[in-house]
């Protein structure tokens, strides 16, 4: 009897996890490929190419430097770049001799980019030059980042002079031969932190060990990409995000193929780069394939040999015809999360679909209202039927050592110990056990495919009724007129649960039609789920890995001064959409005008 993809994704993590005290390090891989295929191409970026040999050479040389300076296993070590060779090198060195990679988000700065250096406890910081403006200036407000070692990665693209030790003078000298350490990693020792996306909050640090990013370029290297040494991966986003350190550049070293890095992503030259890289696969994230939507149609919109791509966050409503129009032959979506244990990936190529549920996660139900768990009599959680949304959940098993962090083996968590516990539920099918509270809401059909529904903070309640952002964002994006949409509930006094309301970016210079946008919406939701609000926006504000930021339009409310943007107020009297004023802002805000 044939395996099925569920056995077959079984089959690769028990392979993976057969012997956890293995050496098998992306490391490790690294060098053997250096040494068994050493002019095969690993990296190229812009009109630079590297060989496997030469990037083992390099990375040694930082591991050689890096030891010199004393970092040893288990010490972090900031990386603050923007993506570019470098970024890689001194990631290899440091996973050679052991200690942990902090990935620093390189767009943020002031308060910001201060939280995350203090999160993760740094023995040093590496920082390109090409941000070194932004680092400066925190660190001239933040006594406390004084204390830290800094050294200075000069960026070709456009090098300063800034007052702190240069990083290649660290280099003159450091020995290109693998050190001895490469073969005393393990699985469960630190790899790098990796910090979350910040939609929400402060981003968090997550712990990832050895072990997740070897599993992860497995995994998808096998059954996502399916890559052969002949293949060239494209990575547009940036390499302090997992998608593009965990799958895209796992992948590649696990496979043995090529790595085509961009500086940053670039709808206009997206495709050129493509062309340009002879690419076959693609990782993506969040509104890119939007983005691409969103360009004009034309006739090199096929010419390409891109075969398949994977990442997270391609809506439905778009899926097919982003397949058709590019001529992808397989989109492989997945559902993942940085800090946490249960994955899905597509391998079926069904459209909206992030993957086939596995025996380690389960869907429970829900309460919105009080935004906890159903528990039954006995107290234990309830799973969810066929179809019906529910909190995807992932089995933790026993705690292991890794490093200096003591962490589950199936969940790294965070470098934070509470902020760990708060994601954990316990007593969940048996007294005793426990398992990762993913947040997130997803449902799945009689063929056990799972579907995204929505995040748990980007759900909110009206009119008694659980209302989904994705879901909403999804339809709305069907009007013709919509070039982009984010959606997320305000408060509104004296309204019980939260009011929807669509920041929309129009896909035309005729302005907005308040009645076809009525009728759109009256259409494809149900009433409790139609926009109460509509604020025109000339672009939609996301992060720099494309997930659109909720907690800023939350705050500013319906207030139309706030807001600074034209904003309409579907009239419960008129049953239309009209101009918000200050007057009926007033009316709401005291109760003259019930919603």
């Amino acid at each position: 009897m044939r395996d099925t993809l569920a056995d077959k994704i079984i089959k690769v993590l028990q392979a993976i996890f057969s012997n956890l005290n293995s050496n098998e390090t992306i490391a490790l891989q690294f060098e053997r490929l250096a040494k068994e295929s050493p002019e095969h191409p690993f990296l190229l970026f812009e009109d630079r190419r590297y060989s496997y040999v030469q990037s083992n050479a390099l990375a040694n040389r930082h591991a050689h430097a890096y030891a010199a300076l004393g970092v040893k296993k288990g010490d972090v070590v900031a990386l603050v770049l923007e993506n570019r060779p470098e970024f890689l090198w001194h990631f290899l060195g440091l996973n050679k001799i052991g200690a942990v990679a902090s990935l620093i988000n390189s767009n943020i700065s002031g308060d910001l980019l201060a939280h995350a250096l203090r999160a993760c406890r740094p023995a040093r910081i590496v920082v390109g030059s090409e941000v070194w403006e932004n680092f400066a200036a925190v660190r001239a407000t933040h006594a406390d980042l004084r204390e830290t070692p800094v050294d200075v990665d000069l960026d070709l693209a456009g090098a300063t002079s800034p007052e702190a030790a240069i990083w290649a003078d660290r280099l003159c000298g450091a020995s290109e031969t693998n050190p001895i350490e490469s073969g005393r990693q393990r699985l469960l020792d630190g790899c790098a932190l990796i910090y979350t996306s910040g939609t929400t909050g402060m981003p968090k640090p997550a712990i990832v060990n050895n072990c997740r990013i070897y599993r992860a370029g497995r995994l998808w290297s096998a059954l996502a990409f399916r890559l052969r040494t002949s293949d060239i991966l494209y990575n547009c986003l940036p390499l302090y995000h997992a998608n593009a350190i965990l799958l895209a550049t796992g992948s590649v070293i696990t496979s043995g193929a090529t790595l085509a890095l961009a500086r940053k992503f670039s709808p206009k030259r997206f495709w050129d780069d493509i062309r340009a890289h002879r690419a076959t696969s693609f990782v993506y994230i969040g509104e890119l394939c939007r983005y691409l939507m969103n360009l004009p149609p034309g006739p090199g919109d096929r010419n390409h040999n891109v075969r398949v791509i994977s990442g997270n966050g391609l809506r439905n409503d778009i899926w097919q015809q982003f397949q058709e129009r590019f001529g992808i032959e397989r989109i492989s979506e997945f559902y993942a999360s940085t800090e946490g244990n249960a994955i899905a990936i597509n391998t079926s190529n069904k459209p909206g679909s992030v993957g086939l549920m596995l025996p380690n996660v389960a869907l429970v139900k829900w309460d919105n209202a009080r935004q906890d768990f159903v528990r039954d009599a006995k107290g234990f959680l309830i799973k969810c039927k066929t179809d019906e949304a529910g909190v995807l959940i992932g089995r933790i098993r026993q705690s292991r050592r890794i490093g200096k962090f003591t962490t589950p083996v199936s969940y790294e968590g965070y470098l934070d110990d509470e902020a760990t516990r708060r994601r954990i539920v316990r007593d969940v099918f048996r007294k005793g056990d426990a398992w990762f509270n993913t947040a997130d809401l997803l449902r799945r059909d009689k063929f056990k495919h799972l579907y995204f529904v929505d995040r748990l903070g980007d759900t909110f309640r009206w009119k008694g009724e659980n209302v989904s952002t994705f879901e909403v964002q999804e339809q709305i994006a069907k009007w013709d007129a919509i070039k982009q949409v984010n959606v997320y509930g305000v408060q509104i006094p004296g309204a019980e649960g939260r009011a929807g309301m669509a920041s929309i970016v129009l896909s035309n210079a005729h302005g907005f039609n308040p009645d076809g946008f009525k009728s759109h919406v009256d259409a494809v939701l149900p009433s409790y789920a139609r926009p109460l609000f509509v604020r025109l926006s000339n672009r939609i504000e996301t992060t720099s890995t494309l997930k659109m930021k909720k907690i800023a339009l939350q705050k500013q409310g319906f207030d139309p001064d706030a807001i600074g943007e034209h904003v309409y107020f579907r009239h419960p009297d008129r049953d239309e959409y009209i101009r918000m004023t200050r007057e009926i802002y007033r009316d709401i805000c005291a109760r003259r005008l019930r919603v």
